[in-house]
């Protein structure tokens, strides 16, 4: 008998889908019901395209809606890092080619816990094209994300008079100075 009172009393609970809105928010529903579906349809496309769930190349975010995303990392792929298919998409090549990049030490990348395969944005020039002088590094600094550090960062050891980021000077042509510089960091900080 227990039973069929919990039952009713289940069956009496509205159930709530929705998450509550402000009062500012219904006061905007109520005065502007038709902009609604077109708000919600532009948010749920933003997020869509945060997520990673749109491909790289259909990627375009209306004007009015880029002041409203909160980019995982700047349009120059600073600070950015990529999954396989993401880096994939972006080389134009197959997953199978960026694993074997990163196992001949073309690509730098190392695995995250929880993200799956790191690999960060900078070092791709374009399609089929990659930052040179990236296998130079990993002989140097064997650990990948121990390198992408010293590449980051804003180093004197590259070039005494200006600090750069040797990833920088790397996209400029200057293997030797980083590589040089990667010894020097590394005899520094051992």
């Amino acid at each position: 008998m227990k039973q069929a009172s919990k039952t009713k009393e289940r069956v009496e609970k509205p159930l709530t889908v929705r998450p509550a809105l402000s009062r500012a928010a219904v006061q905007f529903v109520e005065k502007h019901p038709h902009e609604v579906t077109g708000i919600v349809a532009s948010a749920l496309e933003a997020a869509a395209l945060e997520a990673g769930l749109v491909p790289l190349k259909e990627r375009v975010l209306p004007e009015a809606l880029r002041r409203l995303v909160v980019s995982r990392g700047s349009t120059s792929g600073e600070g950015r890092v990529l999954s396989i298919s993401e880096a994939a998409e972006l080389l134009e090549v197959t997953r199978v080619t960026v694993y074997a990049w990163i196992e001949s030490k073309r690509l730098l990348a190392w695995r995250a816990t929880r993200r799956g395969v790191l690999i960060p944005a900078e070092q791709i020039m374009g399609a089929g094209e990659v930052v040179l002088g990236i296998a130079q590094v990993l002989a140097v600094i064997g650990e990948p994300e121990a390198a992408w550090d010293f590449l980051d960062e804003e180093s004197a050891f590259v070039d005494p008079e200006e600090s750069v980021r040797p990833i920088d000077a790397l996209r400029q042509g200057k293997v030797d100075a980083v590589v040089a510089a990667a010894h020097s960091f590394l005899e520094a900080f051992s």
